[in-house]
Parts: C-alpha cells; sequence; structure tokens
C-alpha cells in the first residue's frame, strides 16, 4: 500500500442540511433555499476553464481556490452572497449575480464571468432487488465512450442533490455520474434499511449500488471498463461489500471511510458525540480502547478481496472514523492497489485542526489540491481522467 500524506486535502458534501429560504436580512444573511437556487444549479466556466459549483442545497465551490462556502440570499432573485468562511455570512467575500446561463463573482473589485457547461443530465429509474431506484446521469458533451462513476451514500437518509458537488468534480474530470436516491426515499421506492450499519442493511445498501453500477455500465456512451464508484463514510463500507458481492467495478474513491469495524467505529465517535464535544480522553487512551474492541460488521473479508485501485481520503482529526487504526489495518494488508491519502480535517473534510462540527462552520473550505489529487489518481491509476 501506498501512503501519501498531505498538508492539506478535503471534501465535505454531507455536513450540513438543507439550507432555509429567506430574503435578505440587515442582521442575519439568510442561507439560499433550494427553490432559490434550483434555476441556477450546476457548472459553471470561466475562458480559461476555471469551474464554479453551485449545489441546490446551498453550497459554492470553487475548484481553483478550493473556497467552499454558504450561498446566502437577497432581495434580489438572482443575486447572492457567500461569506470568508464556510458558515459565516459575514464579513461578505463575493457577490454571485445570474443572467441567462451567466454567473458573475464580484470579490474585492474582481470580477469573474463564467457561462453554465452544458453537460447532459438524464433523469433515470434503476431496477433494484424489491426496489426501484430514481437517479440521474450527469454526462459531458463531447466525445465518448466516457468513464463513469456511481456516488454511493454515507450513513443519511439521501436523496440525490447531496452530491452535486460531487457531480461538477467528477463531470469537470470527464465522467458519466450517476446520482440516486437511497430506497425508500426521496423518489425511490421500497423500504428504507436505516442508518444503523447491520450487516443486513449494508447488504442491502451494497445491493444497490452494485445494481447501479452496472446500470451505468450498460448506458450509451459510457465505457463499461472504467465504471467505478465513490462511496463516503458508511459508503466505505458499502463500496468493498458491493465489489465483493457482485464483482465489477474498476477502482474504487473512499472518503472518511473506516476500515474499522462497526462497533470500533462507534466507539470512538462515543469520545466526542461524534465531533459534537472535546474529546472525553486522551488520543492515545482512546486510540488503545478502539484498538481491543470488536464486534458488528467487519469489512476486512471485502477490502482482502477487493483488487481493483481503491484510494482513501482521510482526515487525521475525524472524530468519527478513527483513522490511526484504519491506517494501521490498511498498512497491514500490504495491498499494492490501495492508495491512502492523510489529510488534517475532520470527519466531512473541511480544512478544520481540530475536527470538532463547530469548526467546520468557520473553515474556508476544502484544500486547494483535492481535485488535482484526484485527477493525479485517477490518471495514473484508472487511465480515466
Amino acid at each position: 500500500m501506498r501512503l501519501v500524506v498531505a498538508t492539506l486535502v478535503a471534501a465535505s458534501l454531507t455536513s450540513c442540511g438543507t439550507a432555509s429560504p429567506g430574503p435578505e436580512a440587515s442582521t442575519a444573511p439568510v442561507p439560499a433555499s433550494v427553490q432559490q437556487l434550483l434555476p441556477y444549479y450546476g457548472s459553471y466556466a470561466d475562458g480559461r476553464g476555471h469551474v464554479l459549483v453551485i449545489a441546490r442545497l446551498g453550497w459554492f465551490f470553487d475548484m481553483k481556490t478550493a473556497a467552499y462556502r454558504t450561498i446566502y440570499a437577497t432581495r434580489s432573485p438572482s443575486r447572492f452572497t457567500i461569506g470568508m468562511r464556510f458558515l459565516e455570512p459575514t464579513p461578505k467575500f463575493a457577490d454571485l449575480s445570474f443572467s441567462g446561463q451567466t454567473l458573475t463573482v464580484s470579490e474585492s473589485g474582481q470580477v469573474t464571468t463564467a457561462r453554465r457547461i452544458a453537460y447532459r443530465e438524464t433523469q433515470v429509474v434503476i431496477p433494484a432487488q424489491g426496489a426501484q431506484l430514481a437517479g440521474a446521469i450527469t454526462e459531458p458533451l463531447g466525445s465518448a465512450p466516457h468513464p463513469g462513476i456511481v456516488i454511493v451514500h454515507g450513513a443519511e437518509r439521501g436523496e440525490r442533490q447531496i452530491y452535486d458537488v460531487w457531480v461538477g468534480v467528477y463531470a469537470s474530470m470527464g465522467f458519466a455520474v450517476l446520482t440516486y436516491d437511497k430506497r425508500g426515499v426521496g423518489a425511490s421506492t421500497g423500504t428504507y434499511p436505516g442508518e444503523f450499519p447491520t450487516t443486513e442493511a449494508l447488504n442491502i445498501y451494497a445491493d444497490d449500488a452494485a445494481a447501479a453500477r452496472d446500470f451505468l455500465a450498460r448506458w450509451p456512451g459510457v465505457d463499461p471498463s472504467r465504471v467505478g464508484f465513490h462511496g463516503g463514510s458508511q459508503g466505505g463500507w458499502t463500496v468493498p461489500l458491493a465489489i465483493l458481492r457482485h464483482g465489477g467495478g474498476a477502482f474504487a474513491v473512499l472518503v472518511s471511510a473506516p476500515a474499522t469495524t462497526v462497533d470500533q467505529t462507534d466507539l470512538w465517535a462515543g469520545f466526542t458525540g461524534g465531533g459534537a464535544n472535546s474529546p472525553s480522553e486522551s488520543n492515545d487512551q482512546m486510540l488503545a480502547e478502539v484498538r481491543r474492541a470488536s464486534g458488528g460488521y467487519d469489512p476486512m473479508a471485502a477490502l482482502r478481496a477487493m483488487a481493483v485501485p481503491a484510494i482513501w481520503v482521510l482526515g487525521t482529526n475525524d472524530r468519527t472514523v478513527p483513522t490511526a487504526v484504519c491506517v494501521e489495518l490498511l498498512n497491514a494488508m500490504h495491498m499494492a492497489n490501495f492508495t491512502v491519502h492523510l489529510v488534517p480535517t475532520g470527519h466531512g473534510l473541511l480544512v478544520n485542526p481540530t475536527g470538532l462540527l463547530s469548526d467546520d462552520d468557520h473553515s474556508p473550505g476544502l484544500a486547494p489540491d483535492l481535485v488535482p489529487t484526484l485527477k493525479q489518481w485517477f490518471a495514473d491509476e484508472v487511465k480515466a481522467a
């Protein structure tokens, strides 16, 4: 296994809930709502290929500077603002103005104009065992076939719009991207298995992920030999299990993903309430207890069987997943196809020196080398970017 230690790298797409609607307020700017951003969500590029992403849940991501900010409404339906930090509206960092297919970003006298990237988005229904999964395929225009990637949910009761930013990132790399609502959630049918990762629930989620992968591999214009997975948090258990149970999958991107058992992971998270509180014991004491623990679903069998290229992006300050123990386990496997990228962040992978949830709010965004790191890994390991 190749171990890469980075100064900063981040990706947080599930750390906040849906923004609330409301007009601009003189004392407290209000986050923009899904309805307000629906006409504008997507990716925009300036004349130099500088890509900006607008997410329906109220997030702005600048792929060049790695700024990741909450979008705030104004009195105008086509004008918004962003602050200097993730969840701090003031002081204002920039104005965002939309006109037709154009986004203008005005920041301290500097103006950037970007045009909406014309991706093709198709609403699809994926047949799965006991369910129909509602999803969307976003694909670049231009020469095909494209590599493909299926984005697999974490523990959240997830709908596909949670991953708008990741769709923008991967589509900008030339991928056809499939996102879907979890079964029993959003427009998907079937029974929701719940958030807790029992073996039964993980098997269901793995089977659904494999069905989505097979669906994307059959999509016109997609290269079936280059279709893989992105799994975050609990999705890091789901993706290797999907590959073990069904084969297929050309690669795996695993962010904040545990290599520990469910009970070890829950024990670690319990020390801080998943980052809500300061640690109850020293770091050495907590890690020692995690190493001694066992029980719950164990991903080791699936990981040992996973022969495809895989990259883990793990935060050294993660308060939900015990990164140090995960790295020990992955190192001990001596898997040449595994790469681990360590970053000084919390579970959400926002730039955060403590990993505490309250400090996510003050983060300037994602790390500058996030997109370049993934691009280089795909080029080296998957030949897909």
